[in-house]
C-alpha cells in the first residue's frame, strides 16, 4: 500500500495529474451551482496545463537544477581512487543480450570513458540494480563500457540499488572494501545536486563530475510560449527531480 501511494500520490503533483484534478473540482463545482468557483477552478487548470507545457518553462526549470554546474573538459577534474556511473542510462532487457537501449542519460558512460581515459582514476564502478526477473543495469553499463574500450578489468560493478540512496550505500561498501578514499561522482547535470548531497552524507568524499547538459541559450520566439508535448513531458520529467530532493530531505537522506 505505502509503495502504491508513494507512486499515485505524486502524480497530483505534476503538471497534467495536477490540472485533471482542478477540473474535475471545477465540475463537481458546477453541479453544485457554484459558478464562480467552477470558472476559477477551471482557469487555473488551463494555466498551469499552459505554463507547464511551455518550452520557456521547462528550459528554466532545467536550468534551476543545472545552473550550479559547468561542463569541463575530462583533464580539468581531479584524480580520485575511482569514477563512479550512476544507472539511468539503460533500459534493462528481461535476458541478457548484446544491443542496448540506451537512454537519453547515456552520456553518463561517455563522460566515464572520457575521464578513464584522461587518467583521472584506475576503477570506473558502474551503479544500477533492476528490478526482478531483469538484467542488473550494472552488468549492461560494464558491457557498454567494454565496447567503448574501457577494459573490463578496470570495471566494477554495484548492481543491487534501486535508487540514489543505495547507489550511495552500494558504493560505499564497495569503497571500503578496496581501500577508496575518493570517488568523480558521474550522473546527468540536472541529478548531480541530489545525488553529490546523497553521498556525501554516507561519509563519502565525492567530486561532482556532471554531464548531459541540456539547458540551451535561451531565445525569445513566440513558439517558445506556446503549449507543446515535449516541454510537458520534460517539466514533468524534471519536477520529479524537485520532488526527490523533497523526499530525501524530509527522510534526513541529504543535509
Amino acid at each position: 500500500m505505502d509503495y502504491f501511494l508513494s507512486k499515485l500520490l505524486p502524480l497530483f503533483v505534476y503538471p497534467l495529474g495536477l490540472a485533471l484534478l482542478l477540473m474535475c473540482l471545477a465540475l463537481l463545482a458546477v453541479v453544485g451551482n457554484h459558478k464562480r468557483v467552477a470558472t476559477l477552478l477551471l482557469a487555473m487548470s488551463v494555466v498551469v496545463l499552459w505554463t507547464a507545457s511551455t518550452p520557456t518553462f521547462s528550459s528554466f526549470l532545467r536550468g534551476t537544477l543545472e545552473g550550479a554546474f559547468s561542463p569541463l573538459p575530462a583533464a580539468d577534474y581531479p584524480a580520485a581512487d575511482a569514477i563512479v556511473v550512476l544507472g539511468g542510462v539503460i533500459n534493462a532487457p528481461k535476458e541478457a543480450t548484446h544491443t542496448y537501449d540506451l537512454s537519453r542519460s547515456a552520456d553518463r558512460l561517455l563522460q566515464a570513458r572520457r575521464l578513464y581515459r584522461a587518467g583521472k582514476a584506475a576503477r570506473i564502478i558502474v551503479s544500477g540494480g533492476g528490478s526482478e526477473g531483469r538484467v542488473p543495469e550494472a552488468e549492461l553499463m560494464a558491457a557498454v563500457l567494454v565496447e567503448l574500450g574501457v577494459p573490463a578489468t578496470a570495471i566494477m560493478k554495484e548492481a543491487r540499488s534501486r535508487n540514489t540512496r543505495q547507489n550511495a550505500i552500494g558504493t560505499r561498501a564497495i569503497m571500503e572494501r578496496n581501500g577508496f578514499r575518493r570517488i568523480l561522482l558521474v550522473t546527468s547535470a540536472f541529478h548531480i545536486r541530489r545525488a553529490l548531497a546523497t553521498f556525501r552524507a554516507v561519509g563519502i568524499d565525492a567530486a561532482p563530475a556532471p554531464t548531459d547538459f541540456e539547458v540551451a541559450e535561451a531565445e525569445f520566439e513566440i513558439l517558445q510560449w506556446l503549449p507543446d508535448a515535449e516541454a510537458l513531458f520534460e517539466t514533468t520529467y524534471l519536477l520529479k527531480e524537485y520532488l526527490g530532493l523533497l523526499v530525501y530531505r524530509l527522510r534526513g537522506w541529504v543535509e
